[in-house]
């Protein structure tokens, strides 16, 4: 299969965003559960929920450290909020939303939570779009790495019934595939995920989006240096996890949360040195707004 780009535009975009029924109500635009923010990473929970919220779910959830609950509850009221030792209520969690989203703050140690989000979501019932970031990227690497022949699939979904969308960086994408798949090589990348079943969300200066057995993959060409900041990853996992429940196709969620990621970037690169990932978060629901309001 010959592969082929496309660029992510204006024009592309503003079809993307959904239009709300007068009669619209919040169990519509999905449940999203967030799994994150260790003792000493509350503020990557923090900013992923708070893109989430800013990208239209319906109901958000987080499950996270017990440190992190004061803040959270300050800064994000708009979130319901679970203790990740709770492992009853995470289970339950798991079994009852439509999203989920693991890894932002996650830490590398949180080995038995890990273990219980994987054995829930390999047996239930439902169907769930999967967001993996950040530490749940590093931890799904080492558990390639121990077993060689097992496929993303076979540890995630065995049935094939969840969707996955896996969001690395440069570094994490280098530890996915062992150093096997170079990240400039496009027909390799696209090999790798029609094998994985995965959509993937390779993130660098261009960050271009790969769906599972499509000729085409998708090239963001927005975003600039002043982006380059702690936090931004978080943030498009939020908003990839807050417009999944909200668009019928995952790629087409996946498009418009980097497009609009950038698109935001960009505008306050024109007045600030520095581009803040909460910045974003809050001028998501503006830039929305302002897309589908425009003559194209």
């Amino acid at each position: 299969m010959t592969l082929s780009k496309v660029d992510l535009n204006l024009t592309a975009v503003k079809r993307l965003i959904p239009v709300r029924d007068e009669d619209a109500y919040k169990n519509l635009f999905g449940h999203v559960l967030i799994i994150a923010g260790n003792h000493a990473m509350g503020g990557a929970a923090q900013l992923a929920t708070m893109a989430t919220v800013n990208s239209g779910a319906g109901l958000t959830t987080i499950a996270t450290d017990s440190a992190n609950l004061p803040a959270i509850h300050t800064v994000l009221p708009e979130a319901m909020i679970i203790d990740w030792t709770d492992v009853f209520a995470v289970k339950k969690m798991i079994e009852k939303v439509d999203i989920l989203l693991v890894g932002p703050g996650f830490g590398m140690d949180n080995l038995d939570l890990w273990k219980l989000i994987k054995t829930t979501i390999a047996s239930s019932k439902r169907s769930l779009k999967i967001i993996l970031d950040a530490d749940a990227l590093n931890l799904l690497a080492a558990d390639l790495a121990e077993d060689e022949d097992k496929k993303i699939q076979e540890l995630l979904s065995p049935d094939n019934q969840h969707e996955i969308i896996l969001t690395p960086h440069q570094g994490e994408w280098r530890r996915l595939t062992a150093g096997k798949v170079r990240a400039d090589d496009q027909e390799g990348i696209q090999n790798w995920v029609d094998q994985a079943g995965t959509i993937l969300v390779l993130k660098g200066s261009s960050t271009e989006i790969y769906v599972p057995n499509e000729p085409v993959s998708y090239r963001n060409p927005g975003g600039n240096p002043g982006m380059a900041t702690g936090g931004m990853g978080d943030t498009l996992a939020g908003m990839i996890a807050g417009l999944a429940g909200q668009l019928n196709k995952t790629a087409d969620a996946v498009k418009l949360a980097v497009f609009l990621h950038s698109y935001i970037g960009d505008q306050q690169y024109e007045y600030h040195y520095v581009v803040l990932p909460s910045q974003i978060s809050k001028q998501i629901p503006y830039a929305m707004k302002e897309i589908s309001k425009k003559e194209i």
